[in-house]
């Protein structure tokens, strides 16, 4: 009669075990082995083991990512409306409750808002800064 051997080999990084038996015996072993390794693994080894798992750990560990622009096509929407046409100037308020409406989340955007704003000037828009505002508009 034949009895049923396996083996296993774990490697990580320079630790290699590796073990041939019986099946139960080698299952044993496996189980210990893997849970020895487990409890040695150092940050780095984590990280791999995050990266193989569908790289969640990688989504973390990166910031930003790329930036599509929101504010940007509404502003050209706007533009294109009529919106900043003479006689009323825009502010900065008025250019943000206009884009509410138009359903971008503008908490705490005022800054990248009026950057494009400004972008636009002498192209598309018209623009003056008295004291700490701006105004805009087109002719």
């Amino acid at each position: 009669m034949s009895e049923t051997k396996s083996h296993f080999k774990i490697k990580n990084g320079e630790i290699e075990i590796e073990y041939e038996g019986l099946v139960e015996d080698v299952n044993q072993r496996y189980k210990e082995a893997l849970d020895w390794l487990t409890s040695t693994t150092t940050i780095t080894q984590e990280k791999k083991v995050s990266k193989e798992k569908g790289n969640k750990f990688e989504k973390e560990e990166k910031r930003g990512g790329a930036q599509k622009s929101i504010f940007s096509p509404k502003i050209d929407e706007l533009i294109n409306e009529g919106f900043f046409k003479l006689p009323n100037r825009k502010k900065l308020a008025d250019v943000l409750k206009a884009l509410q409406e138009k359903g971008l989340p503008v908490k705490g955007k005022d800054k990248a808002i009026l950057i494009a704003l400004k972008r636009r000037l002498g192209k598309t828009l018209k623009g003056t800064k008295t004291g700490d505002e701006w105004n805009f508009w087109t002719e």
